[in-house]
C-alpha cells in the first residue's frame, strides 16, 4: 500500500454543460520509482470513458480534460480550475477527480502533482488549502460540483504519514453550493489500490464506477441516486478491502439527484 491523494470529484447526467477535471498521478518526477503509485491514472482513464458513455451522460470530450502522469504539474492543474471551469454555468454540472500522493508538513497539508518537490512542497505543491478555494469558486458559479476525495495510501513523503490529511480534506465538503462529497477512508485509515480491483484500480474508485455502472441501484428503479452512490460506496469499499477502509461522505446535494441512467449503454456497450 501506498500514501495516495486521491482527490477524487466526480459524477452526474449530462445537462446544457457538464464539465470534467480528471487528474492522476501515478509518476513522478522527484520522487524515487518505489514511492510512485500504481493506478491514478488509470483510475481517472476509466471514470473518463464512463463519462463520455450514454450511461454517464454522454459528456463530449471536448469537455472532459484529462491530466496524467507528466500532464499533471501544479501549473497544469491551477489553469485547468482557472480557465477550463470558468466556462461552467448555473446550469452546469462539473466533475472534478484528483488522484495522486497527499501529505503534510510543517508548513501545511499538499497534493503531490508530477513535478512537486517533497524538499520544498510550500513552493511547488497545490496547498490543500488552495484546493479548497478553487472547489469553492467552482461550487459558487457552477450548478453542482461531485467530488471524490482519497488522500491515503500508505507511506510518507516529506518525513510525514498521510493519515493525518483526512480532517484537512474533510473541511473541502464545507463550501457553499450543490455539492456531493465522498472521502475515501476515514482519518488514520489507508486507502488500497491493486489488481484485485477490477484489473487495477484504487479499491475507492473501482467502487464508485461499479455503483455508477448500476450496482448502486437498490431500488431497481433504472437510476443512480446521489444518496444511493453513497449508500453503495460506503457499504462496499469495506467489504472489498476486508474492513480496512471505510469512505464518509459530505455536502449537501439531495439524496434524491439522480447521477447515471441505467437505460442506456455503459461504457462497455452493455
Amino acid at each position: 500500500m501506498r500514501t495516495i491523494a486521491c482527490l477524487l470529484l466526480l459524477t452526474a447526467t449530462a445537462r446544457a454543460g457538464t464539465f470534467a477535471l480528471l487528474v492522476g498521478v501515478s509518476q513522478y518526477a522527484k520522487l524515487p520509482s518505489d514511492l510512485w503509485l500504481q493506478y491514478p491514472d488509470a483510475d481517472v482513464r476509466a471514470f473518463g470513458e464512463f463519462l463520455r458513455s450514454p450511461r454517464g451522460g454522454g459528456v463530449p470530450a471536448s469537455a472532459i480534460r484529462t491530466l496524467t502522469n507528466d500532464q499533471a504539474t501544479t501549473a497544469a492543474v491551477r489553469e485547468a480550475f482557472g480557465g477550463f471551469f470558468s466556462a461552467a454555468g448555473a446550469g452546469d454540472t462539473v466533475y472534478i477527480l484528483v488522484a495522486a500522493h497527499g501529505t503534510v508538513d510543517s508548513t501545511g497539508a499538499y497534493v503531490l502533482t508530477h513535478d512537486s518537490d517533497p524538499a520544498d512542497l510550500a513552493g511547488s505543491a497545490l496547498p490543500m488549502g488552495e484546493l479548497r478555494a478553487l472547489v469553492e469558486r467552482t461550487t459558487s458559479h457552477a450548478g453542482r460540483v461531485i467530488l471524490l476525495v482519497d488522500v491515503c495510501r500508505a507511506a510518507a513523503i516529506a518525513g510525514q504519514k498521510t493519515t493525518s490529511l483526512g480532517g484537512v480534506v474533510e473541511k473541502i465538503g464545507e463550501v457553499q453550493g450543490e455539492l456531493l462529497g465522498l472521502m475515501a477512508a476515514r482519518p488514520r485509515e489507508l486507502s488500497s489500490e491493486g489488481p484485485e480491483f477490477g484489473g487495477g484500480h484504487g479499491a475507492f474508485t473501482w467502487a464508485v464506477l461499479q455503483g455508477l455502472d448500476g450496482g448502486a441501484d437498490s431500488n431497481k428503479d433504472g437510476f443512480v441516486t446521489a444518496g444511493e452512490l453513497v449508500d453503495y460506496v460506503t457499504a462496499e469499499v469495506p467489504k472489498l478491502t476486508g474492513g480496512r477502509q471505510h469512505p464518509r461522505d459530505m455536502g449537501t446535494m439531495e439524496n434524491s439527484a439522480r447521477l447515471s441512467d441505467l437505460s442506456r449503454t455503459g461504457p462497455k456497450g452493455k
